[in-house]
């Protein structure tokens, strides 16, 4: 057993040393470029003629000396030539080879652009038998016009004369089947085919040559027209015929797309009766009571609250969370047969308890005295903040009131009030007379020389240090 298989890992071994080199395998040519020089000819002019050049390499040779080359539009128009090695003479195991060939360009073909693709080109292997072939080749060029790259573009007189589709849609219309590259062309809303209403083409059509401009025209302007070639303004009801189209370029042709739609009458604005609610007592909170049932073109129409600090809303009924005025908005947005409403606002008051401030304050006060303490008690309990109305006159910080000048000092204490509680606030004036007591100066600083020892020093002060004397 064991030395049958040593036997078979001695055949494995074998096989692996006398498999063929990788370079030694069949091979497909590579395509290292095809152009046609020049890419773009006028059949109005006598130079007509276009240069192919097809390069291929392979690493063990090329075996074809030629291939043939078909230039065509696609349609019924087709041209053809001969395309030969220009290695002289053929040398089958080159690497990399160039087939070239001429094509002239008759007056008699229709312009437009012309696509040119090469029959397979065959490998040598290293054996010296022919081995793999390529698929057709096509060729590229420089055109940058849109549907019509890598093509030869033949003009007549500048003319591409190019039937290309420039435009795709009405995206509106979903049995027209058209391929749209932004998204949002695939999810449009039609558009609203009524009196008074716009129609821009640029919404429903996408470009498929960025570089034109989508327009429109009207067959019947008495219900449709356009005063720019861009938007169409529907002006009564009937039936409107008109096109979407772009101009004839040096590309491309004329293309257009014909519409025929019915008009209706103009949309309308719908109007509410909001009705009232009557006053709410806080006491009681939260409470939640219902909503007058109002009625739109889409069934209930529901309110938003526009005070979420002291009412919600919750389909047709209104959470009340706090005393205060409570403000909802009823309105209703624009549709395919209604304008937006106006919005319709419905406001009532939740009471609250009311409470007392004390709040007492000298009459006057003396400039000189710069700060008052104060004090006041809100029978609510709750904390009560100062503010000064005359700013100029004092100012607040904390509960010290900071005197800054003569006049009449306005004061409010506040308090702020809860869900169930009134706010509270409570005036006060105090008369701020007299002035501030006068600031003391500070001597003058100056510079003084001073001699000790004979030696000057300068000193900065009103005197000279112990041990030195004012030099003279």
């Amino acid at each position: 057993m064991k030395k049958t298989i040593k036997a078979i890992l001695s055949i494995g071994l074998l096989c692996t040393f006398v498999q063929p080199a990788l370079a030694d395998s069949p091979s497909q040519p590579k395509l290292v470029s095809f152009t046609m020089t020049p890419d773009t000819v006028d059949i109005a002019t006598a130079n007509t003629v276009v240069t192919l050049n097809l390069t291929v390499s392979n690493p063990t040779g090329i075996a074809s000396t030629q291939t043939q080359a078909t230039v065509s539009d696609g349609a019924s128009n087709s041209l053809t030539t001969t395309l030969y090695r220009t290695d002289t003479p053929v040398n089958t195991s080159l690497v990399t080879v160039t087939f070239k060939g001429t094509l002239t360009i008759p007056a008699t073909v229709p312009a437009g652009p012309y696509f040119a693709t090469a029959s397979p080109i065959t490998a040598l292997n290293a054996d010296g038998k022919s081995g793999y072939a390529t698929n057709a080749l096509s060729a590229t060029t420089t055109s940058k016009v849109v549907g019509a790259e890598d093509a030869l573009l033949v003009r007549n007189s500048g003319n591409l004369n190019f039937n290309y589709s420039t435009f795709a849609g009405p995206a509106y219309n979903k049995t027209v089947g058209s391929s749209f590259i932004n998204p949002k062309y695939s999810s449009v809303s039609a558009p609203i085919w009524k009196v008074g209403e716009s129609f821009h083409p640029s919404d429903y059509y996408e470009l498929s040559v960025p570089t034109l401009v989508l327009k429109v025209s009207s067959n019947t302007p008495s219900t449709c027209s356009t005063s720019d070639g861009i938007t169409l303004q529907l002006v009564s009801a009937g039936t409107c015929a008109f096109a979407v189209y772009t101009d004839k370029t040096l590309d491309y042709q004329y293309q257009k797309n014909d519409q025929s739609v019915a008009i209706t009458a103009a949309r309308t604005k719908p109007t509410y009766d909001v009705g009232s609610i009557p006053t709410q007592s806080s006491t009681t909170l939260p409470l939640s009571i219902v909503g007058p049932s109002i009625f739109g073109p889409f069934g209930l129409v529901l309110p938003v609250t526009a005070t979420p600090t002291v009412c919600n809303t919750s389909a047709t009924f209104i959470k009340v969370i706090s005393g205060g005025t409570c403000t909802l908005n009823y309105s209703t947005p624009a549709s395919a047969s209604f304008l937006a409403s106006d919005v319709y606002s419905l406001t009532f008051q939740i009471t609250r308890t009311t409470q007392t401030l004390t709040f007492t304050t000298p009459v006057t006060a003396q400039l000189s005295s710069k700060v008052l303490t104060l004090s006041a008690i809100a029978s609510s309990g709750g904390a009560v903040t100062f503010q000064s109305n005359s700013p100029t006159i004092c100012s607040i910080t904390g509960n010290s009131l900071n005197l800054q000048s003569v006049g009449n000092c306005q004061v409010e204490a506040m308090q702020a009030g809860t869900a169930t509680i009134a706010p509270a606030s409570v005036n006060q004036s105090i008369a701020v007379t007299g002035a501030l007591a006068p600031v003391a100066k500070k001597p003058a600083v100056k510079k003084i020389v001073c001699v000790k020892s004979g030696k000057s020093k300068t000193f900065f002060g009103t005197k000279c240090p112990a041990g030195y004397k004012v030099k003279k």
